[in-house]
């Protein structure tokens, strides 16, 4: 491990964080940890909003500089207006807090996050994570097939849209260092919400309704939580060859050539025959047995840990992950630095600020602020000119990469001569995955053969000639070719490395295989979520995203410490890091899980209030027998917020999706008409561009060596 030294990509960076959002406090905690000096604006605690960004006041706190400023005091708004305006950044929330953005500078990067954004019919709505869950279609994916929708505890959405708001920052940044314009962003946890859904989304263009489908894949099996004799395991098998060793695992090989299960296609099938098959072997071990086995068969599993065994995994306590530091008289257990690299680990807090404790420090800054260069005008994409190689497969590297894409870099995406394996996932349009081509628009594709050695030359050449590398392979893959971190920093010690795996490449469960689930499992998500006393994933791949989603910031953060320092780095990000770092606002939160989920007479309405005010507004038999739009008609005249749970066809109908250009359909190469995502990044002038469609992956040929500037 890296130990206590500490990296400061965003060294000068200074930050204003005002808002009552959790995604403003989730940004602002991604820029601390990155290092930039973060000025943590909170409301007396007599005044605090009924906010859960302010119950969980000191995880949001840590590692930011505390002032305090009572809005009723024209003397404190006076001093906030003036910090606004000195400021390179500012957060806030505008649905539901005072807006702020007429006291910033025109040079001041402002960064708004709301529920829906600054346009479209449902802009200043001020819906909680759990609403937003229902309207962007999440919560219609999450909870059991025979079961109604559930929502999650764990604030994905604000955590989510924290994370791109945070990559939106530096994109900005950047353009404004290079005499851009500066920009306004606008985010939004509908547009985050909208571009979680990516293995949902193939399935509806595929002709089908996607549903919910519980603890399994929407297109994979097996891929479920099975019980064992003492616990529950968690267990992911994404194409045929793992079925295979899990077959004889179970001592049924049978089953592997079994016409009714060998193919993906036919498990997809039969996959409550599947299931069955699975469960009667596992009903018979304990989970430390079963875990066991299954590893040593390298197919993916992971036991189902609680919240509170976080600081029991011997991976989380290798890496650090749960701390405790001193808070007043007391200490608070905080998550550890989700950024581990060649250079440091992330800047994480060694104790809880208290109120107003930098107040001297406001004051000082504010009088020793300069003023910046005038506005730029307009500009290209920030990261025009940047390259960068992927190896990746599934969600998390492909994602991180694809919106590099939409910034302006040259991505170029190394296939192995058989292919990413989710080219296989169906449903497909003229051969090729949709979920493949959404994952991987933007992306030049050449296949390359490591195992050569006209492979690790042309390999070797590109990584000569670029500026960030990002890989979500199994740890070790690469240096048994040859290419560890060692040997990418020699090659080219400018070069930004990123890995991105399920446990980490620094782990104490070495090369242990991982997807989404499994991590889920592993971190204590499915746990908090459980429903009936069985434990209950996110419909959507929760970790997968958030891991693209922070290898995306990190690698800019590091990008701009390059352009200050001239040094590349290695990043070594953990899937489980991130997930615990998400379940954090949960560590102290012990009181029942609350499904504010009503089924009415054509679906379900997903209500922000307590089980006591819904009980005083109606019975539940008044409900059902009523539409949606009636029951929220009601609910809203008694002062309660309700929201439709909508299915991925109505949110893909629904105006708020058009308005923020959210699925857009593009013609590819093969001249076939496929849909992609828009960015959930939105800027007042610059425009993300996603126009691009991947085909096939082509030979390293004569044209494309002189392509990609590659010698013969």
């Amino acid at each position: 491990m890296t130990g206590k030294t500490r990296t400061h990509y965003l060294k000068g960076l200074n930050v204003v964080e005002i808002g009552s959002r959790i995604s403003v406090a989730v940004c602002g905690s991604l820029l601390a940890e990155a290092g930039a000096d973060v000025f943590f604006v909170e409301p007396p605690e007599a005044r605090r909003p009924d906010s859960r960004k302010w119950l969980n006041r000191g995880l949001f706190a840590a590692g930011k500089s505390s002032v305090v400023a009572d809005p009723q005091n024209d003397d404190d708004r006076a001093m906030v207006a003036a910090l606004i305006r000195a400021a390179d950044v500012v957060l806030i929330s505008g649905d539901v807090d005072a807006d702020w953005r007429a006291e910033a500078a025109d040079t001041t990067i402002i960064c708004d996050f709301t529920a829906f954004g600054q346009d479209g019919v449902m802009a200043g709505k001020p819906f909680d994570d759990a609403l937003v869950q229902a309207m962007s279609g999440v919560a219609h994916t999450t909870g059991f097939a025979d079961g109604p929708p559930v929502t999650l505890r764990v604030p994905l959405l604000e955590y989510s849209t924290g994370a791109y708001g945070a990559s939106a920052v530096i994109a900005a940044v950047n353009l404004r260092d290079q005499g851009g314009a500066t920009e306004r962003i606008d985010m939004a946890l509908y547009d985050s919400g909208v571009n979680a859904l990516a293995t949902f989304l193939p399935a509806h263009f595929g002709g089908k309704s996607p549903m919910r489908v519980g603890n399994q894949h929407a297109m994979c099996a097996p891929w479920n939580a099975y019980r064992a004799s003492d616990g529950w395991v968690l267990l992911c098998s994404a194409s045929n060859p793992p079925w295979q060793r899990l077959c004889e695992v179970m001592g049924t090989p049978e089953h592997a050539s079994d016409p009714r299960y060998a193919e993906l296609a036919a498990r997809m099938d039969n996959r409550d025959a599947v299931n069955d098959i699975v469960q009667g072997w596992m009903g018979r071990h304990s989970v430390e047995d079963a875990t066991r086995r299954l590893m040593a068969a390298n197919v993916a599993c992971g036991p189902i840990l609680r919240l509170e065994d976080g600081a029991k995994d011997a991976n989380l306590r290798h890496r650090t992950m749960i701390r405790h530091v001193p808070d007043g008289d007391g200490e608070m257990r905080l998550p550890g630095a989700v950024l581990k690299a060649a250079s440091g680990d992330g800047c994480v807090a060694d104790h809880i600020p208290a109120l107003d404790e930098a107040r001297g420090r406001v004051e000082d800054f504010i009088r020793g602020a300069k003023a910046r260069d005038p506005e730029g005008q307009g500009g290209d994409l920030p990261l025009r000119g940047i390259r960068v190689l992927e190896i990746g497969q599934y969600t998390t590297a492909p994602l991180s990469t694809r919106h590099l894409a939409t910034l302006g870099a040259e991505v170029i995406k190394i296939e192995p001569p058989a292919g990413d394996a989710a080219r296989d996932w169906l449903p497909k349009n003229d051969g090729l995955s949709i979920f493949f081509v959404m994952s991987n628009a933007g992306k030049t594709s050449i296949s390359l053969d490591l195992a050569t050695d006209e492979g690790q030359a042309i390999f070797t050449q590109l990584l000569q000639s670029a500026d960030i590398f990002m890989e979500n392979l199994k740890p070790g893959s690469l240096a048994r070719r040859g290419f560890g971190a060692e040997r990418l920093a020699e090659i080219n010690p400018r070069l930004i490395y990123c890995a991105i795996s399920g446990f980490g490449a620094d782990s104490a469960y070495e090369e242990r295989p991982a997807f989404d689930t499994v991590v889920q499992a592993m971190a204590g998500m499915m746990s908090a979520n459980a429903s009936d006393g069985v434990p209950l994933k996110s419909g959507v791949s929760a970790c997968d995203f958030m891991g693209g989603e922070l290898g995306l910031f990190f690698v800019l953060a590091a990008l701009r410490n390059r352009e200050r320092t001239g040094l590349g780095d290695c990043l070594d990000l953990s899937m489980q890091d991130i997930a615990v770092w998400m379940t954090a606002s949960l560590w102290g939160d012990e009181r029942p899980r609350e499904d504010l989920v009503l089924e009415c007479s054509d679906g379900y309405v997903c209500i922000a209030g307590t089980e006591d005010a819904l009980n005083a507004a109606g019975a539940p038999d008044q409900w059902r027998a009523m539409s949606r739009d009636e029951v929220i008609d009601i609910l809203g005249k008694t002062g309660l917020m309700a929201a439709p749970v909508q299915s991925i066809a109505d949110m893909l109908e629904h105006p708020q999706t058009q308005a923020r250009a959210l699925l857009q359909m593009h013609e590819g190469p093969d001249g076939n008409t496929w849909p992609l995502l828009g960015s959930p990044m939105k800027f007042s002038t610059l425009q993300p561009d996603i126009a691009e469609v991947i085909g096939w992956p082509q030979k390293v040929d004569t044209a494309m060596r002189a392509r990609l500037k590659i010698k013969p």
